[in-house]
């Protein structure tokens, strides 16, 4: 699949990743973003103002639609070449059962694949392309608490680092 990507050229460079929101953005979680950072929104969104809100504190959003979304300016892939490789970001419902196999034979250029929906965050970095999930961000089915994950990278490389918050 053919997708023209999206790029970031900074050779240092912080994402926060997220996804199934449904409606509500933990406050701890958005607290985390500043204004240097990339963020990625793996879908289940269900309340624009989300994306808005967050677009005014980082310097890039990056959102594809969830199965419960449908906005026109949304697609539901994206592609970010960044200095480290491709990153892909899907929701993932298409992918069911056996999500990883599914999105790793489908993006198989890819060096990290970022899905959500399953609300169940994953760091399977077994073999590349490496597979993450950042579980969900909102307050639905979080699995004891919202969490996102942080991608950084520097002149050391590239790290991957859950971050998990107690359920309010």
């Amino acid at each position: 699949m053919k997708l023209s990507p999206n790029i970031i050229q900074d050779s240092v460079f912080r994402i926060i990743i997220l996804s199934d929101t449904h409606s509500y953005l933990n406050p701890a979680i958005y607290n985390i973003i500043k204004k240097d950072d990339y963020v990625i929104h793996a879908g289940d969104i269900l309340d624009y103002e989300i994306l808005e809100n967050i677009k005014l504190t980082s310097k890039k959003l990056y959102a594809v639609n969830g199965n419960n979304d449908d906005y026109s300016d949304l697609k539901d892939i994206e592609v970010i070449s960044t200095p480290i490789g491709n990153i892909v970001v899907t929701h993932g419902h298409k992918h069911y059962p056996d999500y990883h196999d599914s999105l790793r034979n489908t993006f198989s250029d890819a060096l990290i694949i970022i899905y959500g929906h399953t609300h169940h965050h994953v760091l399977d970095m077994a073999k590349k392309p490496y597979i993450v999930n950042p579980g969900a961000a909102g307050k639905t089915r979080t699995q004891g608490g919202a969490s996102c994950i942080v991608l950084s990278n520097s002149s050391d490389g590239f790290s991957l680092e859950l971050k998990k918050f107690n359920p309010e």
